[in-house]
């Protein structure tokens, strides 16, 4: 939507009603993140016996092709955890029943398409010599493991995630909540949007629903009928999105530039760093991507969001908690 900013008068912005949605933390959302971190913290201890998925091993390995060596096949003292899919099928297999000290050989025949073409189709030996076979331990979800975490009790432990997970929840609601406002408010615009954007921004959502059905072998037909519609539909509700992302964006600006709302430089850099963290890339790849207008743009869209929810009359509900499928079962029973 990158296009010539249309004029725009602002409507009712402050001062609107939104309700703000809160989900519940539930007991089991809390059991299951002890649980994560039980097995976020297992250790390994060696055992006698012999090697089974999910042990770690230590071994040395080189692969032979006609009785010659294969080059760059040697390793020394490697360590793997079976069943992490890191070696090939067939050597994984062979390691199953062996105990620390076996030294055993396995046949390996390379698929044709093998990411090195020189053992494409080829069939070769690998001798092994297995040195330790360490098995895995979960912590049990205890007392002892709880003050191993530095919390006084288990109890103590499930407080502390009750309260992380319900800021997690608290902050979806606010955000859920200003953009709800900011929709608010770009309706409330007065604008003549531009027909063109509008119906480009329209026809690319569409096109991309279409390929995205050719992907997975479904007719447009046939994904019609099943969501009750047709392509002519579908038009017209994309239109309708395109027409409300619009306006919104456009709320956003003018309600920035009314109240001073900006994006500071630092603040702009911390968000690049933040995303380079988010996705596990460098930030000049992530500056490659994103341009400096487009990462300021989004901070203050946020910021107006914010602004909005501070100024806004507010109704915070908690929702009800989803039933589970025992619950839902005995209700129809």
């Amino acid at each position: 939507m990158a296009n010539k900013t249309p004029r725009v008068t602002l409507g009712q912005y402050k001062g609107l009603a939104v309700t703000r949605h809160v989900r519940p933390v539930l007991d089991r959302t809390v059991d299951q993140e002890v649980t994560h971190r039980c097995r976020l913290h297992a250790y390994y201890t060696p055992t006698e016996g012999p090697a089974k998925r999910g042990d770690k091993v230590t071994f040395d390995s080189e692969g032979f092709r006609d009785g010659q060596p294969i080059p760059d096949s040697k390793t020394e003292k490697a360590t793997i955890v079976l069943g992490t899919g890191k070696l090939t099928p067939a050597i994984e297999r062979a390691f199953y029943g062996h105990n620390a000290g076996d030294h055993f050989e396995v046949e390996v025949t390379y698929p044709q398409d093998f990411q090195v073409p020189e053992l494409s189709g080829v069939t070769a030996q690998f001798s092994i010599r297995l040195h330790a076979i360490a098995e895995k331990h979960i912590p049990a979800a205890d007392e002892d493991f709880a003050r191993s975490r530095g919390f006084d009790s288990l109890e103590a432990m499930k407080v502390q995630i009750r309260k992380e997970k319900q800021a997690i929840h608290e902050t979806a609601a606010d955000r859920k909540a200003g953009r709800d406002l900011l929709d608010m408010a770009g309706a409330n615009l007065t604008v003549d949007l531009p027909e063109k954007q509008v119906a480009a921004e329209a026809r690319r959502e569409y096109q991309q629903l279409e390929e995205k059905l050719k992907k997975s072998g479904i007719p447009m037909d046939a994904y019609c009928k099943s969501c009750r519609t047709t392509p002519e539909g579908l038009h017209a509700s994309f239109r309708k999105n395109a027409e409300k992302r619009l306006r919104s964006v456009l709320a956003a600006k003018a309600i920035s530039e009314a109240e001073g709302i900006v994006a500071h430089t630092d603040e702009v850099n911390a968000e690049y760093r933040r995303l380079a963290a988010q996705h596990n890339a460098p930030e000049a790849e992530i500056r490659k991507v994103l341009s400096p207008d487009a990462v300021a743009a989004a901070l203050v869209a946020q910021k107006v969001e914010a602004f909005l929810l501070a100024n806004a009359q507010v109704t915070s509900v908690t929702d009800p908690a989803p039933r589970t499928a025992a619950q839902t079962s005995a209700k129809e029973v």
